[in-house]
């Protein structure tokens, strides 16, 4: 089967970023799953550690899809995930997707955040104390707007 959707991935210290585009489905969600392992491997798993999503479209998840997220999302939380901030751009189903991301972010205890703009989320971020190179994260999201 062919993947839809498509992301971009990257990591600043203890922030993973990923700049992304719908809707998903299993293929995607897979390879998007052992790229973010590769950099969560990399980071301090004895300090806090977050992630800033921007979504582009309609980034929704079929039922099957959904299922993998969320088990990947309690993995993360194990691992250290403290916080994310998801940012939805140029959506007509914003609250639809939030209702979706929400739910699972809730059921793993993860603290996050919606927000208007890439620089919400890393103001948002800092404020969590976890260390990353805010420049950085400014650049990758000018640079992977989707």
């Amino acid at each position: 089967m062919y993947e839809h959707g498509v992301y971009i991935t990257d990591r600043t210290e203890q922030l993973l970023l990923f700049s992304a585009k719908g809707p998903w489905n299993d293929e995607t969600m897979f390879r998007g799953v052992k790229e973010l392992s590769q950099h969560i491997s990399l980071l301090d798993q004895t300090i806090p550690w977050g992630q800033i999503s921007c979504l582009y479209g309609e980034s929704l998840m079929p039922p099957s899809t959904n299922e993998v997220f969320k088990k990947q999302t309690l993995i993360r939380k194990k691992l250290g995930l403290s916080a994310i901030a998801v940012i939805i751009k140029d959506s007509d189903i914003s609250l639809t997707i939030q209702n979706q991301l929400s739910k699972t972010y809730i059921d793993a205890g993860i603290e996050h955040r919606f927000m208007q703009s890439p620089e919400q989320g890393i103001d948002w971020v800092q404020s969590m104390n976890i260390d990353f190179d805010p420049d950085y994260a400014r650049r990758f999201f000018l640079a992977n707007a989707l």
